[in-house]
C-alpha cells in the first residue's frame, strides 16, 4: 500500500511546477529580449552609420580639427540666405546646408591674429560687439571667418528642461 501512496502522488497533477515553468519561460524571454535591446543599442552607438551625427563625430570632421579642439569648439554651420519682397510681401528662404566649423574661444583670438586670418580690426569690432569668432574652412588655407553672436536665448532652450511658455494667440 505504500508503493499506491507514493504512485498516487506521483499522478497528481503539478499545477504549482507548470505555473513555475512559464514564468521561468517568460522571465528568460524578457532576459533574452533587454538583453538583445541593450546589444543593438551597443552596436549602433559603437559603430554609427554615416548618416549618424554626434559629438565625437563633429569634433573629427570640424576645419583644422587640432585647433578647434584644443581653442574653441566644434560646430554646425547652417548657411541660409532670406529673400524678402515687399510688393506683395512675402519671405523666402533657401535651403540651409550644414558644414563643419569651429567656433573660437575668446581668449584664443590671439592665435587665429597670429594665422593672419583675422586683423586687429577685427577683434575691436567683434568685441565691442560681445562676440566671438567663428570659421569654416581650413585655417592653413583659405577659411571662412566670421564675427558670431552667442545666443544665450537658445542655450537656455536647450539645457533647460523645462516646456517652452505658450504663445497666447491675437484672438485672446
Amino acid at each position: 500500500m505504500a508503493r499506491r501512496r507514493s504512485s498516487s502522488t506521483l499522478n497528481t497533477p503539478p499545477t504549482e511546477s507548470r505555473n513555475n515553468g512559464t514564468t521561468t519561460k517568460l522571465a528568460i524571454a524578457g532576459a533574452i529580449f533587454a538583453v538583445g535591446i541593450g546589444v543593438g543599442i551597443a552596436l549602433s552607438t559603437l559603430n554609427p552609420t554615416p548618416r549618424t551625427v554626434d559629438a565625437i563625430r563633429l569634433d573629427n570632421l570640424a576645419p583644422s580639427r587640432d585647433f578647434c579642439n584644443n581653442y574653441g569648439a566644434s560646430a554646425m554651420v547652417m548657411s541660409s540666405r532670406v529673400y524678402v519682397t515687399l510688393n506683395p510681401f512675402n519671405v523666402f528662404i533657401s535651403q540651409a546646408e550644414p558644414v563643419p566649423g569651429c567656433v573660437v574661444l575668446p581668449n584664443n583670438w590671439n592665435v587665429l591674429l597670429q594665422k593672419n586670418v583675422i586683423k586687429e580690426a577685427d577683434i575691436r569690432q567683434c568685441k565691442d560687439r560681445m562676440n566671438t569668432f567663428g570659421f569654416t574652412g581650413d585655417l592653413d588655407k583659405s577659411p571662412s571667418v566670421d564675427c558670431i553672436y552667442e545666443s544665450k536665448n537658445a542655450t537656455e532652450k536647450f539645457t533647460n528642461a523645462l516646456p517652452p511658455k505658450a504663445i497666447p494667440s491675437p484672438q485672446q
